[in-house]
């Protein structure tokens, strides 16, 4: 143990993109994703249950994604400097996603990052993408199939910094010691003033892990 501990979000944290969402939509079934997204924000599916619906209509062989994502998808900027000054300074970084090893290594590897993954996995079948859960099925914090026993569990008795941008990240965030924060996760923390600093890129964690 470093005695210090990041863990960062993938899809739409690293990636400018919600990767998950986009897939889903663009290569799945439009009516299923707006039925279930809407579902999760009015409470009545959890997230483990939309993700598993929403990639359920996902037919297209993993390598045509694969090759989609390496085109199309972008990481914030600033991400391999932020890795390179955090591991300089004594934090142990991971990546702690509830999206898909298959999706996300392809694009750490055309960064040239290399950084520990926790995350799901999923079985790209012919008739329908299966999702394999890695995640608890739920929080007692939350009750959902959330992220907070996984990165409590990394992080063990270091500080734990979590680095996120949406629902997925709440549960975690909430129970880290710092949190940068973008987009949906950054309101739903100013709503609860839960202390957390805004982020737009990687340059702006670096600036703040500096100071």
């Amino acid at each position: 143990m470093s005695g210090r501990t990041i863990a960062v979000d993938f899809d739409g944290t690293v990636t400018e993109m919600d990767l998950l969402d986009t897939i889903a939509r663009d290569f799945g079934d439009p009516e299923v994703y707006a039925e279930v997204d809407h579902g999760l924000d009015h409470g009545s599916l959890t997230l483990r249950e939309v993700i598993t619906r929403e990639f359920e209509p996902v037919t297209a062989p993993l390598d045509e994604v694969v090759q989609w994502e390496l085109d199309n998808v972008r990481v914030r900027d600033g991400f391999r400097e932020f890795v390179d000054y955090a591991r300089e300074h004594g934090w142990r970084v991971v990546i702690v996603s509830s999206g898909f090893h298959e999706l996300i290594e392809p694009i750490l590897e055309r960064e040239g990052v290399e950084l520990e993954l926790h995350a799901n996995r999923v079985d790209p079948r012919a008739d329908g993408w299966q999702v394999q859960w890695r995640y608890e099925e739920s929080c007692d914090s939350c009750g959902e199939s959330c992220k907070r026993s996984m990165v409590q569990q990394l992080a063990g008795d270091d500080e734990l910094l979590y680095i996120g941008d949406g629902f997925s990240d709440r549960c975690a965030a909430e129970a880290s010691d710092l949190v940068f924060a973008t987009r949906g996760l950054a309101e739903y923390l100013a709503e609860r003033e839960i202390p957390h600093q805004r982020f737009e890129d990687f340059h702006d964690v670096v600036r703040g892990l500096a100071s």
